[in-house]
């Protein structure tokens, strides 16, 4: 009887012992996976609070919106299938490691979640409309403009001007660039095309026709050290920047928006 009451004891101490010894390891496990990153995947990302990565391409969004995502250094350039335009995109980091991606007015024009997932911002669709990527794309040629093709585009500007919107404009630019070299040449055709675009947002609307019609009769592409536009007398000055490339140009949302503040026409951004 005794013998038997001593046996478990025994055991009782040993039992114990061995449930200390087993708490410790588990502490000391709880310690370790505290220190490491989770191994669930969602928990993982959403913890590290990392940017969604932003994945170029081709792109289609409703029924008939298409068109192309690249990068460019740390921004991005857009370009609408129907439209010649190159915007460059901005990033700006948002909640759970998504990416806002904006034009140079600061407008929304896309935005990408953690997993990928692309959302397009357009003025008709002002809530976004969701985008499929539909595969790779590459960036288009490197334009090759002499001095002949630029004068030869500022003559075209005018006459579709004259044409679409019955608008009386004479377009130049400075000599000097026209003496430059073709990528300084190439910048400026953007920026000509862009203002052109911008020129015609404004004058879409009888107000903004009429008030742009009393204030301007010429546009001249200038390079300045900002992206910009100015008055001199009755000729709207477009400032390029040649050493930046597709930054160092507005986009025709930023000439509407800048016309719109000097016309005091309500924002066209």
């Amino acid at each position: 009887m005794f013998r038997a009451c001593g046996d478990s004891e025994e055991q009782r101490k040993m039992s114990a012992r061995a449930i200390s010894i087993l708490l410790g390891l588990a502490l000391l496990g709880a310690g370790g996976a505290a220190a490491q990153e989770p191994t669930d995947p969602m928990a993982a990302r959403l913890s590290a609070d990392r940017v969604g990565g932003v994945a170029a391409g081709d792109y289609s969004a409703a029924d008939d919106i298409n068109f192309t995502l690249l990068p460019y250094g740390d921004k991005y350039l857009l370009r609408f299938d129907d439209s010649p335009e190159n915007f460059v995109l901005y990033g700006d980091r948002v909640a759970l490691g998504g990416r806002e991606l904006k034009y140079d007015t600061g407008a929304l024009a896309l935005k990408v979640s953690v997993w990928g997932g692309v959302t397009l911002y357009t003025q008709q669709a002002p809530s976004g409309i969701p985008a499929t990527r539909n595969g790779d794309a590459t960036a288009p040629p490197k334009l090759q403009v002499t001095a002949a093709s630029l004068t030869a585009a500022l003559a075209d500007e005018a006459s579709h001007l004259a044409y679409v919107q019955q608008l009386k404009l004479r377009f130049s630019a400075d000599e000097s660039i026209l003496k430059n070299n073709d990528d300084v040449r190439a910048n400026a055709f953007d920026a000509l095309v862009n203002s052109a675009m911008g020129i015609e947002h404004i004058v879409a609307t009888p107000a903004g026709r009429g008030a742009f019609v009393r204030r301007f009769d010429s546009v001249r592409i200038v390079e300045g050290d900002k992206p910009t536009i100015a008055i001199s007398g009755r000729t709207l000055l477009v400032s390029f920047v040649p050493s930046a490339g597709a930054a160092g140009r507005a986009s025709s949302r930023a000439i509407a928006m800048g016309l719109s503040k000097v016309l005091a026409l309500p924002d066209a951004g």
